[in-house]
């Protein structure tokens, strides 16, 4: 069962019901003891916490933040002006980001709303008298999702606000990354013990242990960063908790994590659930393809033509890498086969995709440089945004990703040939047509280059690069920057708490 539909379902009912009767109770003057007063209420209520997940790969959110900042995503002004945006996607690129950039501001406000629906939830759920078998878990799963969320804060823009009080009044003060690394470590480990262990679909797009492990592992992983205290042999044995839950194995096809009904994946730990008709967050084929590929995937609505892969990146791959396909570039054809082409001035251009341009062209891109995302396959029914979306289910962490953590840590601790000796490890590669490593083979550049073709546009590719000391790098777009490795606190933010400005305390 696909909880946040079954959510948004029940909710719209709800609503609709309580709006064509005026006789009825006015809710919102009923005390929370009064409303949840049952089982499935408590359980509606708290579906509420995952639905605040749903705006995470929007243009203008976290995922974009994170992406676009990376070396794997780049979003070049038009030869006609287009995408410039006011500089703003130029400032993520060049890790020039000001305190008045939006898409920083609306990734704040995704991250801190979800904290605050989250502490509004839990505040609902823990005042409800009411008790059944399972209450708990519903709270240990909203603290968990909790977390996630300030793992989020902490890793984006380091010393953040802090609350978990719902009904407090006053403006909440800063905190170190310290502090909040601590919190979420605490938060993760004192409710593991409620959290589902076996995977079914009563849990899907829930949290469940495989998630709370999964976070503790990125965090041990990260946490020479975020805290200066190497913790890589406590990663590996999160990555070995997750293991043993025997809940998750790799896809023998890497493309089946993403497909269009990608809930039947086992590699898949937690996602963000979609439904083409319900949600509308997840719209990738307009922010990457050319306003021609319409005829390729049937849409109405015309792309925009944006985000597209930087070529260094897009050389990263060897040619018989199957996850290469991850990319649409070369010629293109329309939805039955035919080579597309455009006719201007009585000459006939054809459509393609070409993947290697210059730098120069940043400022000013032809409309077809530019190879486009496909990774996760677009439906050819007919999509509209706004009426008709993309159904995959939109993966934030994966099987996968914990053994390249268990790598990564085995590596830190000079055990490099016994991590190549993994199965899963190796057919990581074999699933991609790729040779496993060998001991000699196997650096941490090319495990970082590793990571980037395995996890591109999956969110993790910044904190990657900060980890493996390359985020100030240059490449394409950006030049070798000094800038800090976290992003300002957004000017509103100041203006509406002006104590954020200061050291946390």
């Amino acid at each position: 069962m696909k909880i946040i539909i079954f959510t948004v379902l029940l909710l719209s009912t709800l609503f609709i019901g309580s709006c064509t009767d005026l006789t009825e109770t006015v809710y919102s003057d009923l005390s929370v003891d009064q409303f949840f007063t049952s089982e499935q209420n408590l359980l509606l209520n708290a579906g509420r916490a995952y639905t605040l997940l749903q705006p995470y790969p929007e243009e203008q959110k976290l995922w974009a933040l994170v992406t676009v900042s990376s070396d794997e995503c780049v979003i070049c002004t038009l030869a006609d002006g287009s995408w410039y945006d006011g500089g703003r996607d130029d400032e993520m690129k060049k890790h020039n980001v000001t305190t008045s950039n939006k898409i920083n501001r609306l990734a704040w406000e995704y991250v801190f709303g979800g904290i605050a629906g989250c502490n509004e939830v839990l505040y609902e759920t823990e005042s409800s008298k009411f008790n059944f078998a399972g209450k708990d878990k519903i709270v240990g799963e909203i603290k968990v999702l909790r977390a996630l969320f300030y793992y989020w804060g902490m890793d984006t823009w380091g010393d953040i606000p802090f609350s978990t009080d719902f009904t407090s009044k006053t403006l909440p003060v800063k905190k170190s990354r310290a502090f909040i690394y601590n919190f979420v470590e605490k938060e993760i480990k004192d409710n593991l013990s409620l959290l589902d262990s076996t995977v079914a679909g009563t849990n899907y797009g829930r949290v469940t242990k495989g998630l709370a492990y999964t976070l503790l592992a990125k965090l041990y992983l990260n946490a020479n960063v975020w805290i200066n205290t190497p913790r890589w042999a406590e990663a590996e044995q999160m990555c070995d908790k997750v293991i043993a839950l025997g809940q998750y194995k790799l896809e023998d096809n890497y493309f089946n994590n993403f497909a269009i009904k990608n809930e039947t994946s086992k590699e898949n730990i937690f996602v963000i659930v979609n439904n083409s008709l319900l949600t509308h967050s997840f719209y990738w084929y307009d922010l990457t393809l050319s306003p021609l590929s319409k005829k390729t995937f049937a849409t109405k609505e015309t792309p925009w033509d944006g985000y597209i892969c930087p070529p260094d990146f897009f050389n990263s791959y060897s040619n018989n890498d199957l996850r290469k396909k991850s990319w649409l570039y070369g010629q293109q054809y329309d939805i039955n086969g035919n080579k597309l082409f455009e006719i201007a001035k009585k000459d006939t251009n054809w459509f393609v995709y070409n993947p290697i341009f210059p730098e120069s062209a940043y400022k000013g891109r032809n409309k077809w440089d530019g190879a486009r995302m496909i990774k996760y396959p677009f439906q050819t029914d007919g999509l509209i945004m706004g009426t008709l979306d993309m159904d995959n289910d939109f993966v934030l962490f994966r099987y996968a990703d914990v053994v390249m953590m268990k790598v990564e840590s085995m590596m830190q601790q000079g055990k490099t040939t016994e991590a190549t000796q993994l199965a899963d490890f190796q057919k990581i590669r074999t699933r991609a047509g790729m040779p496993p490593y060998t001991a000699d083979q196997l650096t941490m550049d090319e495990l970082l280059a590793e990571r980037g073709r395995e996890f591109v546009w999956e969110g993790h590719r910044r904190q990657d690069l900060i980890r493996f000391g390359k985020w100030n790098n240059a490449w394409y777009a950006k030049p070798v920057t000094t800038t800090d490795q976290v992003f300002p606190i957004p000017q509103t933010v100041l203006d509406t708490n002006p104590g954020l400005a200061g050291p946390p305390q």
